[in-house]
């Protein structure tokens, strides 16, 4: 033994680790110059301060598209997860939902719903039979436009489509209440079908741990207040984040599937798992958890990306969720097991339509007085102040509220996006920015201008960080 094992093992060790590497993600050491997508087919190029140095550029790890996802889909119809044939489930009589995302998720419902359609067609459903219900959660309602390029118009025109509302309390079915004392309320439409078919995507969730399976019906269709007290449940206030966590540690998804099965009748998934390209590189269907459990395990694959340790300095994009700020603060929600207390998430948010429906704050306090005041309450306390707000705060919103001071306690947050100061019209100048060398200049004094290990994320919107 001795020197010559020592040093073998060594090498050895280090092959292993370049190899884990290049199959989980790619790792580019750049410590003065990084490069990020921007938008459809441009590039942020960020100069970095001298005494920054980049641990890792933490991507995705690729996987092929299917080379034919109608043919993929059919398959799957064909051969479900832990059900028969979607033949064998369509019933005699009644109604057919199907429930599908809408625009703020990145699924090919286009290319998923037609040949779902066809086949409930060709078994001999009347389209009048069919109902498919937009699940908006607490989102805007779509135009007729985006209904109709959402599922394409031969579906659209073939069948009765409609958004989902979750303040009409006359639109809504009561079930009662999960053991986490969620009242449970889903769309009556939905909730009164025989068979109910959604159509979604399995990708990284802040909260859920990832979305997909019976996300659709929670928050997908369900009541304001159901989506509300949701989203509000964690495994403790000082473990408000849950990217990437398994199901079963997971009090949101584990509510989201007890309500879920409240409803009568069959419910039966079709899901997508997108590689980094937003190409469909898996699709799962059939029983609401066999199915999507399966469908988890490839999206593990492609999203949970290790890193070596927690960093100063995080600089997270939003590609390929570019669309708006619902999208785009996912880049820097799912960074939090990333960075070390006290560090700086530096976002940068492309938000194509800007604000789109975000509501902000009429009001900011100064930043240091706000961080003070958070570090005072502790998240225990915080938790309180979301939970007893006044009641003409919608529940929905107290999660937002809770999530983001759980955050600016413990982090800086750093954002660009010139469509968001555009909107904002420069209102919020603590944390906007739309200068490059104005915002790594200011995380840098905020870290006391000393030298920083830093973390990058191209594609940080569908990354989960995981250590090593």
């Amino acid at each position: 033994m001795g020197r010559t094992s020592f040093r073998s093992i060594k090498i050895e060790s280090i092959i292993a680790l370049c190899i884990e590497s290049s199959n989980k993600s790619c790792y580019v050491e750049k410590p003065m110059q990084v490069k990020m997508p921007w938008g459809r087919d441009g590039e942020l190029v960020l100069d970095l301060p001298s005494h920054w140095q980049v641990l890792a550029q933490a991507r995705p790890a690729g996987m092929p598209a299917l080379a034919d996802l109608t043919r993929a889909i059919h398959q799957a119809l064909d051969q479900p997860q832990g059900l028969p044939a979607l033949e064998s489930l369509v019933p005699a009589a009644g109604a057919v939902a199907l429930v599908v995302d809408d625009i703020s998720r990145p699924t090919p419902a286009h290319l998923l719903a037609p040949p779902l359609v066809q086949r409930l067609l060709a078994a001999g459903v009347d389209p009048e039979r069919i109902r498919l219900v937009f699940a908006l959660g607490t989102h805007r309602a779509m135009t007729k436009s985006e209904m109709r390029s959402r599922v394409t118009p031969q579906v659209f025109d073939r069948i009765q489509c409609q958004n989902h509302d979750c303040r009409d309390a006359t639109g809504l079915v009561r079930l009662g209440k999960t053991r986490f004392g969620t009242e449970v309320g889903f769309n009556r439409v939905v909730a009164e079908a025989k068979l109910r078919i959604l159509i979604g995507t399995i990708e990284p969730h802040p909260q859920a741990g990832f979305g997909g399976g019976l996300k659709n019906l929670l928050p997908g269709v369900a009541g304001a207040e159901t989506i509300g007290r949701n989203h509000l449940l964690m495994p403790s206030p000082a473990q408000y984040h849950m990217i990437g966590t398994d199901p079963d540690a997971n009090p949101m998804r584990q509510d989201i599937e007890e309500a879920a099965q409240m409803l009568p009748g069959q419910t039966f998934i079709l899901n997508s798992v997108l590689n980094p390209q937003g190409e469909a590189a898996r699709v799962v269907a059939g029983d609401p958890i066999a199915a999507h459990r399966q469908g988890l395990a490839a999206a593990r694959q492609i999203y949970c990306v290790p890193i070596p340790r927690p960093a100063d300095v995080i600089l997270s994009n939003s590609h390929p969720m570019d669309l708006d700020l619902r999208q785009g603060v996912k880049a820097v929600a799912n960074m939090p097991a990333a960075v070390k207390k006290g560090g700086v998430i530096l976002g940068f948010f492309r938000c194509e339509l800007g604000l789109e429906q975000v509501k902000l704050p009429a009001t900011f306090p100064p930043m240091g007085l706000l961080r003070l005041l958070l570090r005072g309450l502790g998240s225990r306390g915080i938790y309180w102040l979301a939970n007893h707000l006044p009641a003409s705060v919608p529940v929905e919103e107290r999660f937002i509220i809770n999530y983001s001071l759980q955050m600016l306690k413990d982090y800086h947050l750093l954002i660009y996006s010139p469509n968001l100061v555009r909107d904002t019209r420069g209102k919020y100048r603590q944390m906007l920015y739309d200068d490059l060398p104005a915002l790594l200049a200011r995380a840098d004094q905020l870290l006391g201008r000393r030298r920083a290990e830093v973390l990058v994320f191209p594609q940080g919107a569908v990354t989960v960080p995981a250590l090593n």
